[in-house]
């Protein structure tokens, strides 16, 4: 026993300075032999062990990447900010014995308070590794049910990690693992190991997070951005249920859903009993219903909408700045794209003269009417009221202005741009170019193109504006991404790039080929599969590391294009370097099916 104490405590001093594997080995021995309270005490004492050494680190006896790199796409979400972190953070392994304590004595709560002290994302492979040691699969079944439900809380713990999660998996129109991590938080909600309550207000030990209004809301917007209706009806349904009565947030995540999916006739509908059902709107509110008329080339009704709002402000509601000018800023925009430029230029010069003083978005909206007609004249104009409200512009104004001069075939448009910025008092550097140049090159016209070249080959000449990594990489993706009309010129485009690039000793890394694999796959024509299949050779070639992330890029790419074959290959060598989980699981899933990836997104892809 004596001897078991020495053990015990050179494992805790070591473990307190980062040399976690003999600490490890004791709390697994204790589990194994059931002895759950032991591995408490332990943690306890490591924690304290933790605070009495800061700054005295050992070696780490830890891999240098343990688990790093096979967490999915699914599972990528920015940790809280550090002055959000606990004051010591617990090693990921000790966390996990720790829970896998608290599962022996089915004492979720107890696991639950603990975790909230380091909240973490933990990696499934650990999981995985951590309960191979254990032959008793209810054990493993109850941690990894435990593990679950943490990482739930963890997500609710900090609002802006769900909504990350949520649109990310929405981008991904992965609407089956937005619908697995919504259910899990609804069953948290339910029974007697209820953990999540609805009521922000009524937090406690048992229930220490809640579903706040914002989460509503971000399942509702990537629910019906994947197009399932059928679930954002059952999360409302779900919202009465528990009591929830749905706010102007919840409301406006709806109208915008609305306004994406064009169909103003159910943002009427869906206003109407807003306003029945008592709920206040707010002016993000107005501006989403509005903008939904505007979308759907219905300026009447939008001009309606936009009349409530006056009167609504002019009843004496509080409206914040940046949303009330924002309000503005969509009435600016719908009226320009109905074609009703005259009305925009009067509520612009209204906005001047009694306000709310009109922003850099304000102006902007106004200039790339004018810039894509080349009707210079106008800009000119809008430039010259800027200058008078003592506005300067911003990136996408002098590409919106350089775009313009080159519609109206000045050859010195470079610059004038240039000589325009310097007279706001803004000295052009890398990032101000790499900006511009990118704005040019996503214009996908050849005028844009060689006026990105243009810019490029004047940062490499200047000593103050070098072009670097983002530079090179923005304008390569960009000539990926498109289809040319002039082919051979972005050929030879794309050549000088990768020159320049191997000149400067820029090397792609993985990173870069993500960026780069991406903008192939978004060119509808045929070589932009045939790119991808390139860069991924190269990577494949120069033996750089393929993670989740890469598959994931691989393999929602080709089977967005519908590309069976590639999609097959790249499965088998997906299957040969690791085994797929959670949203790469279900691509891999999709491709076996050969679901009709194009017909979940509806018409609008075709066009």
């Amino acid at each position: 026993m004596k001897e078991l104490k020495i053990i015990e405590s050179m494992a805790l001093y070591s473990a307190g300075r980062g040399a976690v594997t003999a600490l490890v080995a004791c709390m697994t021995a204790y589990l194994q032999a059931g002895n759950s309270r032991a591995v408490m005490d332990l943690f306890d004492s490591y924690l304290n062990e933790l605070d009495e050494s800061r700054g005295h680190p050992l070696p780490s006896d830890a891999p240098p990447a343990e688990h790093q790199g096979e967490e999915e796409v699914e599972d990528f979400t920015p940790e809280p900010s550090s002055d959000a972190s606990p004051k010591v953070s617990a090693h990921n392994t000790l966390l996990l014995a720790l829970i896998t304590a608290f599962a022996i004595d089915n004492a979720f709560h107890a696991a639950l308070r603990a975790y909230l002290q380091f909240p973490r994302q933990l990696p499934r492979g650990l999981v995985k590794q951590f309960l191979s040691q254990f032959p008793d699969s209810s054990l493993r079944s109850t941690v990894e049910s435990f593990v679950q439900r943490l990482h739930v809380v963890r997500y609710l713990s900090q609002p802006r990690l769900l909504t990350h999660r949520t649109s990310l998996l929405a981008s991904n129109l992965d609407d089956t693992g937005l619908q697995k991590l919504y259910n899990q938080i609804v069953d948290g909600l339910r029974g007697e190991e209820a953990y999540i309550t609805v009521h922000p207000a009524e937090l406690t030990e048992r229930t220490p997070v809640a579903v706040g209004e914002i989460h509503w809301a971000a399942f509702l917007t990537a629910f019906l951005k994947c197009n399932r209706r059928d679930l954002g009806v059952s999360l409302w349904n779900d919202m009465s249920k528990f009591g929830v009565k749905p706010t102007a947030i919840s409301w406006t995540a709806l109208l915008d859903a609305y306004d994406r999916m064009k169909t103003p006739e159910d943002a009427e509908k869906a206003w109407n009993v807003m306003i029945a059902q008592g709920t206040e709107p707010s002016a993000m509110t107005y501006r989403a219903v509005i903008s939904a008329f505007f979308n759907a080339h219905e300026p009447v009704d939008a001009i309606r909408y936009f009349q409530l709002f006056q009167q609504w402000v002019s009843n004496g509601r509080e409206v914040d700045e940046e949303d009330y000018i924002a309000v503005y800023n969509t009435v600016l925009h719908g009226l320009l794209i109905n074609g009703r430029s005259e009305d925009a230029h009067a509520l612009l010069q209204r906005l001047r003269e009694k306000g709310p003083k009109p922003d850099i978005v304000s102006f902007n909206t106004i200039l790339q009417y004018h810039g894509r007609r080349g009707e210079f004249r106008h800009v000119s104009r809008v430039l010259d009221q800027m200058s008078e409200d003592g506005l300067t512009g911003d990136v996408y104004t002098f590409s919106t202005v350089l775009s313009s001069l080159l519609k109206i075939g000045r050859t010195d448009a470079t610059d004038l741009i240039l000589n325009l910025m310097r007279k706001q008092s803004i000295e052009p550097n890398a990032a101000v170019f790499s900006a511009i140049i990118d704005h040019q090159v996503r214009e996908g016209t050849e005028q844009g193109l060689n006026a990105g070249m243009e810019l490029l080959r004047r940062m490499e000449r200047s000593p103050e504006a070098r072009p670097n990594d983002v530079t090179y990489t923005g304008i390569l993706a960009g000539l990926h991404r498109q289809q040319w009309a002039n082919a051979t010129f972005a050929h030879e485009c794309k050549r000088y790039i990768l020159g320049r690039m191997k000149e400067r000793g820029i090397r792609l890394n993985r990173t870069v080929y993500h960026i780069l694999l991406k903008a192939c796959l978004e060119n509808p024509a045929p070589e932009g599969v045939q790119e991808a299949m390139g860069y991924y050779e190269e990577m494949v070639k120069k033996k750089v590391s393929l993670n989740y992330d890469t598959w994931y890029v691989l393999l929602r790419g080709v089977i967005g294009r519908e590309a069976w074959d590639v999609a097959d290959e790249l499965v088998r060598d997906l299957k040969r370097q690791m085994t797929p989980r959670g949203s790469l699981e279900n691509l891999v899933s999709r491709v076996r099916k050969r679901t009709a990836w194009k017909r979940r997104l509806g018409p609008n892809v075709y066009f």
